[in-house]
Order: C-alpha cells, then sequence, then structure tokens
C-alpha cells in the first residue's frame, strides 16, 4: 500500500511539473551553465522546516522570511562582495506534500527565493535533506533509483526545476541533493549515486531545459566522491560540479561534538603549536567548575588522543594543495573546465569563550589557502555560512548580523562593509 502510493504521488508531481512548465521540451538557449563567483550558503532560514507536535511538517511549511532576518541581509550580502547565495532548502516538505500542498510549497519557495533575486544576487536552490524527520533524511534517501522513494525524490527535483526556470535561467541553479550519501563512493555506492543522479539529471533537465544543475559525488559530496563520477555519462552540458571541503576535520570541526573540549588545534600542524593546544583545552576545562577531578581528567585524556591524532597526520599546505591537485586531474581528464567547478561548501569552527573551536590566525590561514586552491582552479566558491549559532558563520546570529572580520579577509572581501546596518 505504501509503496503503491509513493508512486501514484510521483506521478502526480511529474505531471504538476509538466503542466506548469507546458510540458514541451526546449532546446537550450546558450552552452553551458550560468556562471558564479563568491557566495555564501544561507541555512538556518529554509532548511529547518517547523514542525507539529506529532512531528510532521506544520503547513504552509518553512519559516517566514521575517522570522530569520529580511531582505537587508540579502542587501548585505551583496555589498560584501557575494554575487550568489546558496540557500539549502530541505526537500522534506516537498516530499512529503501531494496536489494542492505541494503548490502551495512551491509557490512559498518561489517567493523566497524572489525576495534574495530582487537583491541583484543568483540563487543555488540546494536540496539538503536533514534528519529532523527521519522519512525523508539524507540516510532515507539512500535508496537505489528504482525504489519509491528515489522514484518520489525524482519528482520532487523536477517540480522544483520547473519553478527555477519561471524565475529565470540566467539567475537560478538547482543542486539536486546536498552531500548524497552512498558509502563506499569508490566502490558500489558510488556506482549506485551514479545511476540515481543520472536519472535526477534527466528529470530535471526534462523539466526545464536551460537550468543549470548542479551535481556532487557520493560519500558526502566531497573531492573523493566527485573524482569516482563519468561526466560522460551523465551527458549534459549545463551542469556545474560540486564538491566540499572540510580537510582536515579534525582541524575545521574542533569544538562540536565529540571534539567540544578542543580549542586551539593549529594548521598547518607543527609539534609546538599541537602542545599550546592542549594547554589551551586544559586551560577551558579548568574553567568548568562543575565538573569532578576525574571527569575533568577523562575529558583532558580525551582531547590528548584527539590531538595526537591530529598531529600523525601530517596536515600542511602541500597536502591541501595534493586535495585539489586530485581534482584538477579528474577535471582534465574529462574535459571539466574551471569554471564548471563549484567548491560548494567550506568553513572552519571559531573558538568560543565557552568552548573549542580554530583561532584567528589558524583560521585565516586555512580559509585564505582554500579560497585560494579553488581560485587557481577556475571554481566559484560558497562559504559556509552567513549566519547561524554554530560558530561556522560569516555573521553573529543576533540581530546584528554583525560581519566576521577574519573571514572577510580571507575570502578576499571588503572588511569595511562588514558594518553595514541590517534590521527589518
Amino acid at each position: 500500500m505504501i509503496r503503491g502510493a509513493l508512486r501514484h504521488s510521483a506521478a502526480l508531481i511529474v505531471l504538476l511539473a509538466l503542466l506548469i512548465s507546458g510540458g514541451a521540451a526546449r532546446s537550450h538557449a546558450e552552452a553551458g551553465p550560468i556562471s558564479l563567483k563568491r557566495g555564501v550558503s544561507i541555512h538556518e532560514w529554509l532548511n529547518w522546516a517547523p514542525l507539529a507536535p506529532a512531528g510532521d511538517y506544520k503547513w504552509p511549511p518553512y519559516q517566514d522570511l521575517k522570522d530569520w532576518g529580511s531582505v537587508r541581509d540579502f542587501e548585505k550580502i551583496k555589498a560584501m562582495g557575494f554575487d550568489f547565495v546558496r540557500l539549502s532548502v530541505d526537500p522534506g516538505p516537498l516530499l512529503a506534500a501531494d496536489g494542492d500542498r505541494l503548490t502551495e510549497a512551491l509557490a512559498r519557495l518561489e517567493r523566497d527565493v524572489r525576495s534574495v533575486l530582487g537583491a541583484g544576487l543568483k540563487v543555488i536552490l540546494d536540496l539538503h535533506p536533514v534528519s529532523q524527520v527521519p522519512a525523508w533524511s539524507a540516510k532515507a534517501l539512500e535508496v537505489p533509483a528504482d525504489q519509491p522513494l528515489a522514484v518520489r525524490y525524482k519528482a520532487v527535483v523536477a517540480a522544483a526545476a520547473t519553478m527555477l526556470a519561471r524565475l529565470g535561467t540566467d539567475r537560478t541553479a538547482l543542486e539536486l541533493m546536498n552531500e548524497p550519501q552512498f558509502y563506499p563512493c569508490d566502490g558500489a555506492g558510488g556506482q549506485e549515486w551514479e545511476t540515481v543522479l543520472t536519472r535526477l539529471v534527466h528529470a530535471a533537465r526534462r523539466a526545464a531545459p536551460d537550468l543549470t544543475l548542479i551535481v556532487s559525488g557520493a560519500c558526502g559530496g566531497n573531492i573523493k566522491g566527485l573524482v569516482q563520477l563519468d561526466p560522460a555519462r551523465l551527458g549534459d552540458d549545463r551542469l556545474l560540479y560540486s564538491f566540499h571541503f572540510y580537510e582536515p576535520l579534525d582541524f575545521t570541526h574542533q569544538g562540536v561534538a565529540e571534539a567540544h573540549d578542543v580549542q586551539g588545534a593549529p594548521w598547518p600542524v607543527d609539534a609546538q603549536t599541537i602542545a599550546g593546544a592542549l594547554t589551551q583545552s586544559e586551560r577551558l576545562l579548568k574553567r568548568d567548575k562543575s565538573l569532578a577531578p576525574s571527569e575533568r581528567a577523562g575529558r583532558l585524556a580525551s582531547v590528548r588522543q584527539y590531538l595526537d591524532g591530529y598531529a600523525a597526520e601530517g596536515w600542511n599546505e602541500d597536502r591541501l594543495k595534493a586535495r585539489f591537485g586530485a581534482l584538477r586531474a579528474w577535471a582534465e581528464q574529462h574535459g571539466v573546465s574551471g569554471s564548471q567547478l563549484l567548491l560548494g561548501e567550506f568553513g572552519v569552527m571559531a573558538a568560543k569563550d565557552d568552548g573549542g573551536g580554530a583561532f584567528d590566525a589558524d583560521r585565516f590561514r586555512w580559509l585564505d589557502a582554500v579560497r585560494k586552491e579553488a581560485d587557481a582552479l577556475g571554481a566559484a566558491w560558497a562559504y559556509w555560512e552567513y549566519s547561524n549559532p554554530s560558530g561556522m558563520s560569516l555573521t553573529s546570529p543576533d540581530a546584528s548580523r554583525r560581519a566576521d572580520p577574519v573571514a572577510l579577509k580571507a575570502l578576499g572581501l571588503a572588511a569595511e562593509t562588514a558594518e553595514l546596518p541590517v534590521g527589518n
């Protein structure tokens, strides 16, 4: 019964997409994808659709702009020197909807994309599954291409592509799935994802012949996953090839999850600064008077183990360049130009008074190096992200939205724009 309902709903979604677009395929208006240069992701606005007490989505779905920020945020992003926004959107409400509800959900997204376009920014609509409703999570979507949920997702992709095409294919693009899982990417998982991705590309292209589509590899969309893809199999000349870069993860994600107590892990690695990070992390733990001595000692031991493991990896600029070198070799092998590459996410957790994170000097060195490697490829890039409480943010999450001068400078943007006022 469930599979039958999913197939029926998917058919309705496809029919809706075809009706909106007129159902007629058109030839490409121009060759190649749209031009993007410097972007920033917005994640907190549309990627956590409010939930009802029963655990499903409130309706109508998605958070209103006024509950997140205002159009002044987009004006500020433009003034900082960005030319596009990567707008991450939970596809869950679209997957959960049928008929009039799906039409309503797409209309709300169309309104929201228009509000960003109105500031003179291009928009990537990033279909970004999250785990808050398990039925529509990234893990749930890790299924073969012929499964009912994969078919339903393909129909949602087609409907989203149709909506974006109405807004102008010279200023919008559709990212088909953020960080697809499908492990291992160099084995069966990667092969399965390529099959799924090929069908997504074909469905979106039928719905929107001129729209730029953004694809990525398996294993969370990193470089290793991307270089497993065969662009010839996708067979499309209006694609951007996206990859995310957070390497080394022990540096970029210090201060969160099991690395909550780690502060000051350096980049690049050297013995002296690793020792300093251990001392700094110990100071951080001593400030927490609620910890019993035994708990403090245990957590410090975990920090030491974490830092020892990070040091053993030997991360430096040469190793970072080698990662990008592998991507360059793949692009040359397959005839993919630098302008078809997109560094879709990169960022570092900043040190906090009450928790871990990287110091400004190390953050700057890493961000500056990664951004320059992307620039050397000729790739566009999107910084993660504009404003949220996590610590990996271009601005503060409070109403002031005060910009981070360290990140702005590392990104090669004008630091003096940091004080541009933002309000409703």
